[in-house]
């Protein structure tokens, strides 16, 4: 997130207002460019220098032709024009990606409010399972785009595929939000069924991606019949008499897959407010469906953030259906309510997933550097405009060049800073703390606890009688009861 000077800024008047914008150094200018102004003024001095102290008569005399012809064309380069454009067109995006981040307020208030039949404590948990199918898809969505969240749940098969002594293994889990590593992030495209990719970190590759590799290496080979991208499905006989299937899902996949589902059940944030975000029911689904992912498609397969919408809209339809929300219109209010979830989720995806063009930004910085690299010539004092320009200041330092030095570098590494928003920048999106803050308001609203209510205002129950065969809803209820409830005890006896 932007880093926050308000309270610097809060009496426009004060005398030392400058001093207090300008002396800060977390997501300032001096910052971002102090490395390069550090090599762009070593550079002047090296020229100055050589100039003054190591040029004969005519090496001085193509040197001053040369800071003549830079000094003439430097005008040339339509560097405001290039980074005016360049830079508004990356802000704009970047505030536009913000907004479409998912927040769980409104939602989890239409879910608190439309949900309150029957008895109470059923539709409490009605109210959480939907939330918490929200924050679940929110996490397995932003964690294929996001530095902060792909950290934040990684298991310990992943740190140690990407951190090759303990010293640093530890330091990721100390500091898993200040520390930019291989877990985290190339990004995937919202279409593309093999998305695993996102976020796999290259030297963890599995059978899968080894046979991939294999088969795409091999193109003037003749196929593999053992290679999942073969299309041969017939088992192969074995030594034992048994038969083994080429095409089928392998088990080391399978437990990837539930280690890093489990992984979300592990943080601190889900701990205190859900207990826990995903069920050994919920993870045994992921798992079938990664098997008919890979069966059809023989890719390795990556949960979608989608599915657990699925869920929660189904959910509210079962809760219709059984009593627990009165009105279908309120449901189905519900349900239009969680698909603009969806719908935000989707936009920022296909958002991340297109960047700015690359042949404009390359144009962006050649023209920045190629200016500067001029301008270190054009900006030098030389005998020759000494004669011409008796008046002429021999400036030991150049003071006006360095400050166009920061302006438009800074100009330019400010764009370059928020064209991922999603990363470790001080001006990236803090969605950790994002997450956290879903976490907690949409656990504390659709919770809620009659204590947070005035007294003599209860629960709105309705007043339509328990059904007979209320489906399936009411077992569903108590296969995830066991789940929540030993997390539920365990924090009311911590408080």
């Amino acid at each position: 997130m932007s880093i926050t000077y308000v309270d610097d800024i809060s009496d426009g008047q004060g005398i030392f207002i400058f001093a207090k914008i300008l002396g800060r150094w977390k997501g300032s200018l001096y910052k971002l460019v102090w490395v390069d102004l550090l090599i762009y003024i070593l550079a002047y001095y090296v020229l100055n220098l050589s100039y003054r102290f190591g040029m004969n008569e005519d090496q001085k005399r193509v040197f001053e032709e040369i800071v003549e012809f830079c000094e003439k064309t430097k005008g040339d380069i339509p560097i405001s024009f290039l980074l005016g454009f360049f830079v508004a067109g990356i802000i704009t995006r970047w505030y536009r990606m913000y907004m479409y981040i998912p927040w769980m307020n409104e939602v989890a208030l239409h879910v608190a409010s439309g949900i309150n039949g029957k008895d109470e404590i059923a539709t409490r948990k009605v109210r959480i399972t939907i939330m918490r199918y929200l924050n679940l898809s929110w996490i397995l969505m932003m964690r294929l785009i996001s530095d902060q969240i792909a950290s934040r749940f990684t298991t310990e098969q992943q740190i140690a595929d990407v951190c090759e002594s303990p010293a640093q293994q530890s330091a990721i889990r100390k500091r898993p939000m200040n520390t930019r590593h291989k877990i985290s992030r190339n990004t995937c495209h919202p279409w593309s069924i093999d998305a695993t990719e996102a976020f796999r970190p290259a030297q963890s590759r599995s059978f899968l991606q080894s046979s991939a590799n294999r088969h795409e290496n091999a193109s003037l080979q003749s196929p593999d019949p053992c290679s999942p991208l073969t299309p041969f499905t017939a088992p192969l006989a074995t030594e034992d008499g048994g038969f083994v299937y080429p095409d089928a899902f392998q088990a080391v996949d399978d437990a990837k897959l539930r280690e890093d589902l489990l992984a979300f059940n592990r943080d601190k944030q889900v701990k205190r407010t859900f207990g826990i975000i995903i069920t050994e029911a919920e993870i045994e689904a992921f798992q079938r469906t990664a098997v008919e992912c890979y069966r059809r498609t023989k890719t390795k397969y990556t949960p979608e953030y989608w599915i657990p919408i699925q869920w929660a809209q189904r959910l509210v339809l079962k809760a219709l259906q059984s009593g627990y929300i009165l009105d279908p219109k309120t449901a189905y209010y519900i349900i239009d309510q969680i698909g603009d979830v969806r719908k935000q989720m989707q936009d920022l995806q296909i958002f991340s997933s297109i960047m700015i063009p690359l042949v404009y930004t390359q144009v962006v910085i050649i023209a920045v550097y190629s200016y500067f690299m001029c301008q270190i010539f054009a900006c030098q004092f030389v005998k020759q405009r000494q004669d011409e320009a008796g008046h002429r200041i021999d400036l030991y330092v150049p003071i006006f060049s360095i400050f166009s030095f920061l302006f438009l570098m800074g100009w330019l590494k400010v764009a370059l800073c928020v064209m991922n928003p999603f990363g470790d920048d001080d001006e990236d999106f803090q969605t950790s703390s994002i997450l956290d803050y879903n976490l907690e308001v949409s656990f504390r609203s659709v919770y809620m606890d009659p204590r947070s209510f005035p007294d003599n205002m209860s629960m709105p129950l309705g007043k339509n009688a328990v059904t007979e065969n209320p489906d399936d809803l009411q077992t569903f209820l108590d296969q995830i009861d066991c789940d929540l409830n030993k997390q539920y005890d365990h924090n009311t006896e911590n408080k």
